[in-house]
């Protein structure tokens, strides 16, 4: 079969099907097919005894980077979900792209596609063009395009591959709920704000690291300036000695708090890609039922085992979603402690500039360089202030935006 395929010319058009139609296939752990429902079959053009039993790859289309691959068989092959933007061909050689949400199942695994319309969909797709023209295309280069892949869409501002799958995801479902004239679905409007949110946290934990960066030369250049002062400068040189340790628990704390905002983020984005995928699954379960009652014959496939497999796989990712859901809220309050920490901390450095600003009052001989030493302190202590209390604001919004979804996300239908 695969001979057969390889000897099809590529054909540069589409093969077309609708935005409401979503097909599913199922595999074993070698990506063998084992079952899948009518759309699949119409839309590659073979017919079931040509599917069934064969490689997936049988529809893998030429201009698919192999590094796209490499990511999706190394987070399967972990347990792990995984989205991804993939180029097939039909068995006239002719092309559709799909958005495909790979989960592993009982005895292998399921992947749900819908067609894609997406802006991000287009970058995408040049991307991949440009990763078959520059990554040699053998088993190697396959890693090394994985890597080139992770590098390009850091570039397009996307964390790790998480963060984009599951913005790809959301981005998809709302692009195509917009073709189908459905209102905006509210689960992924909250959860585009609570990525806002951490993304923001992140954001400013950076801010906050790079405040403290300009002013780490405070505490040595204190005390030049209280050896400078000799014994009148004795108050300085303790004020310095107060701030050299309380910028040494900032900077040890630094490292935990900055990844514990990513912490954050990287949770929000793995339960927003559970929200997603199990969104699409339950609409993939429906279609299929509606197929078993219209009696449409999938030759030989035992639909009702196909059904409770796709009900068993809804169910186990809306309890993700909802399992995700409460980790955000587990993730934010761990957080928020980092954040208490740091204002402890942040109190310590106001008492310590007050010090020094009295102190440099005091003084009469190098003052200038001591006011503006202490007016460096006062920068960071302000932007620690600054950025921790914005970072508590998005922190109360994120657990309040979370609460909610898990509300909404509890009502739907299971």
């Amino acid at each position: 079969m695969t001979g057969i395929r390889a000897r099809v010319p590529i054909v540069d058009n589409e093969v077309p099907f609708a935005f409401e139609e979503l097909f599913f296939s199922r595999t074993d752990q070698r990506g063998v097919i084992l079952a899948g429902n009518s759309v699949f079959q119409r839309v590659s053009l073979y017919g079931w005894s040509e599917l069934i039993r064969r490689p997936h790859n049988i529809i893998r289309h030429p201009d698919m980077p192999k590094g796209v691959f490499w990511l999706l068989w190394d987070m399967i092959k972990r347990g792990e979900p995984v989205g991804a933007y993939v180029k097939n061909r039909a068995k006239d050689g002719r092309y559709y792209w799909v958005f495909a949400v790979v989960t592993p199942i009982e005895g292998g695994y399921l992947s749900v596609r819908l067609k894609p319309s997406s802006p991000l969909s287009a970058a995408i797709a040049e991307e991949y063009a440009s990763l078959i023209a520059t990554v040699s295309d053998n088993k190697a280069g396959a890693r090394i395009g994985a890597e080139v892949l992770l590098q390009r869409l850091a570039v397009l501002g996307f964390e790790d591959y998480a963060s984009f799958m599951a913005a790809a995801l959301s981005q998809e479902i709302m692009a195509r709920n917009r073709h189908l004239g459905c209102h905006p679905d509210a689960v992924i409007t909250y959860f585009g704000e609570l990525v806002a949110a951490a993304r923001s946290l992140l954001h400013q934990a950076g801010l906050i690291f790079a405040a403290y960066a300009r002013s780490e030369h405070v505490p040595v250049n204190l005390r030049v300036q209280a050896a400078h002062l000799g014994q009148s400068g004795a108050v300085i040189d303790t004020i310095s000695s107060n701030y050299s340790l309380i910028s040494s628990e900032i900077r040890s704390n630094m490292d935990r708090f900055i990844a514990s905002a990513a912490g954050v983020l990287r949770t929000i984005n793995n339960g927003f890609f559970f929200v997603c995928t199990a969104t699409i699954q339950r609409e993939a379960a429906e279609q299929f039922s509606r197929e078993i009652a219209l009696s449409v014959d999938l030759e030989g496939q035992d639909q009702h085992e196909e059904m409770r497999l796709l009900d068993d796989q809804r169910i186990a990712y809306r309890q993700k979603a909802i399992d995700g859901l409460t980790a955000i809220n587990e993730r934010v309050s761990s957080f928020r402690q980092d954040c208490a920490e740091m204002r402890r901390l942040a109190a310590g450095l106001e008492v310590t500039r007050i010090m020094g600003k009295v102190e440099s009052a005091r003084q009469t001989v190098i003052r200038s360089g001591l006011s503006e030493l202490i007016a460096d302190l006062e920068t960071f202590q302000g932007a620690l202030t600054d950025g921790l209390k914005e970072i508590d604001s998005n922190n109360q919004h994120i657990q309040t935006n979370a609460r909610r979804l898990v509300e909404i996300v509890g009502q739907q239908s299971g």
